[in-house]
């Protein structure tokens, strides 16, 4: 899907915004940085922080180059005590957290320069989604670990970012994104008659009272336990999960359910508000920048961007 709006315009409604990935090196931290010049440019008061560990220039793990996060005086980080010493940006700090992690208490710094940070969080979304209430600022953006999915059910809205370094297949990292989407998409499981802000617990459970409700699955959501439920002579119904990053099911399970007029739904959605694509991989796979931004734009129904291109 293509848009005459910048990612930044879309997200303009929205406070907490968080950025996950479908696999490492897809520009999860090349979208942050945009987004902290175009909030920037709009006057906005930033505030960053992770679920995992982000900013460092080689990945701890695949032993990659990565783009550090340049972040502008006045910006507020919420980082741990190790990694402060990582941060060159002269710092007052705001708040010592009673979160801890492996990197120690979660702090909360305002950026006294401009300069480079890391950022560490806690691993755990209930730990995230109490920071965020402490953490100010206009816009709080939230840098997310691979497969750490769930923080976007504690945000306001979500960007999705996807890449090379997924396949080296053009056509499979399509495929394989277009899937991710549909399933970040699943809506929210509203009975007839009731309206759905905010789904309390008495209407969660008149959810989940609904005739067509064939089951409530409230942990990981898998292939097995659907073939399990599914029957050969259904023919109609819901599956409801807690949230989209419990799915965990293969497109040719999600095309079953299809076919049979089985529906996914959710308790708690997840507000997708675009695709940010890398055509560029530490791995040598390559794609054509245009060709893989046009083709994407055509498989997904959100609107994408290749931030490259854009600036």
């Amino acid at each position: 899907m293509t848009t005459s709006h910048t990612l930044s315009q879309l997200l303009s409604p929205y406070r907490t915004i968080s950025i996950i990935g479908m696999a490492k090196n897809v520009g999860k931290t090349t979208t942050l940085n945009h987004l902290i010049r175009a909030f920037r440019k709009e006057e906005q008061t930033i505030a960053l922080t992770s679920i995992g560990r982000d900013g460092e220039r080689v990945d701890v793990v695949t032993k990659t180059e990565k783009p550090p996060i340049f972040v502008f005086k006045n910006t507020i980080v919420a980082t741990t005590e190790k990694l402060l010493p990582l941060c060159d940006i002269t710092k007052e700090i705001m708040l010592v957290t009673d979160i801890n992690t492996p990197l120690g208490r979660v702090v909360l710094v305002r950026a006294l320069s401009d300069g480079f940070v890391q950022l560490g969080g806690p691993s755990m979304t209930t730990q995230l989604s109490d920071l965020l209430k402490h953490i100010p600022g206009d816009k709080v953006l939230v840098d997310g670990a691979i497969s750490r999915k769930t923080l976007a059910g504690i945000t306001d809205a979500t960007v999705l970012c996807t890449g090379a370094s997924l396949s080296p297949s053009m056509h499979k990292t399509i495929e394989e994104t277009r899937h991710g989407v549909n399933m970040l998409m699943i809506p929210k499981l509203v009975p007839p008659g009731v309206n759905p802000h905010p789904l309390g617990a008495c209407v969660r459970q008149a959810a989940l009272n609904d005739a067509s409700v064939l089951k409530y699955l409230p942990g990981a959501v898998t292939d097995s336990m659907v073939h399990d439920l599914v029957r050969p002579n259904m023919d109609g119904g819901t599956i409801v999960a807690e949230d989209p990053s419990k799915l965990f099911i293969t497109p040719a399970t999600y095309e079953k359910l299809r076919i049979k007029k089985i529906k996914l739904a959710v308790l708690n959605p997840i507000r997708l508000v675009g695709l940010t694509v890398n055509p560029f991989s530490p791995y040598h796979t390559d794609f054509n920048p245009k060709e893989f931004l046009q083709k994407m734009q055509e498989a997904v129904p959100i609107p994408v961007f290749d931030l490259k291109i854009q600036e």
